[in-house]
């Protein structure tokens, strides 16, 4: 799915250059769940955005489904940006005078999906998250577990073959942090999207089969999760323990 190659990323600061990804080489299977951890400042973001296309490294390779990135024109990355990528970030990014119905349709919007065709997909996945009541509801409307959610219904409307987050967890408490990561995992599970992760959170990663370290943007270390955490049964367990 994914195949980066000796990615390097430079960007200027006060006019001195500043290398944040030092060469970069990673594989990403169809049908993987990764984390990609480290401290901040470490390139994870970059990293994030080089993979979703929103931004381009200084040098080396990217391929995506085997097709070399550096290739396509902006006209064919926009295409593959919003056909072939879904995104959840940290902050929702959900538009506010939007309802959540219009938010979720927004990528079809712009592939120039029908309108009916839109609502259906839209409302089917509302529907999935458990938010088909407050499709007309606006964002601030919402709880953060829920604009979340809603997030993850934006990110897959187009049906894409490859789910970036940045910190999905990262403004969330505890237990809709779970509920998220359940929700991620069911996804991964019954849909066969491939996920790849960003946290800082080690609790968090184990929930994915293989975490990959960035220290200083360079890659320090990765491995498999021989047996990854189940959100749905740890949110169980917790439900549980607050009824007692």
């Amino acid at each position: 799915m994914v195949e980066l190659e000796e990615i390097t990323k430079d960007y200027s600061i006060g006019g001195r250059p500043f290398r944040v990804l030092k060469g970069i080489t990673l594989q990403v299977n169809a049908g993987e769940m990764v984390a990609v951890m480290g401290a901040s400042g470490s390139g994870k973001s970059t990293l994030l955005h080089i993979i979703g296309l929103l931004d381009q490294p200084s040098s080396g390779v990217y391929r995506l489904e085997g097709r070399e990135v550096h290739r396509l024109s902006r006209k064919e990355r926009a295409y593959v940006r919003n056909q072939k990528i879904g995104f959840v970030f940290q902050q929702f990014n959900l538009l506010p005078r939007a309802t959540v119905l219009q938010n979720v349709e927004l990528p079809l919007l712009y592939a120039g999906v029908p309108a009916t065709r839109r609502r259906e997909r839209a409302f089917f996945l509302l529907e999935r998250m458990g938010l088909k009541d407050f499709a007309h509801h606006r964002p601030v409307q919402l709880s953060g577990g829920q604009q979340q959610r809603v997030a993850i219904a934006r990110a897959l409307v187009n049906q894409p073959v490859l789910l970036l987050a940045d910190e999905p967890t990262g403004q969330l408490d505890s237990r809709t942090g779970l509920e998220v990561m359940a929700l991620f995992q069911e996804l991964h599970q019954e849909m066969g999207v491939t996920i790849i992760l960003v946290t800082h959170d080690q609790t968090i990663s184990r929930f994915c089969q293989r975490i990959v370290y960035l220290q200083d943007g360079l890659i320090r270390g990765e491995g498999k999760v021989t047996e990854p955490r189940r959100a749905k049964e740890e949110l169980a367990a917790t439900q549980r323990s607050g009824e007692e």
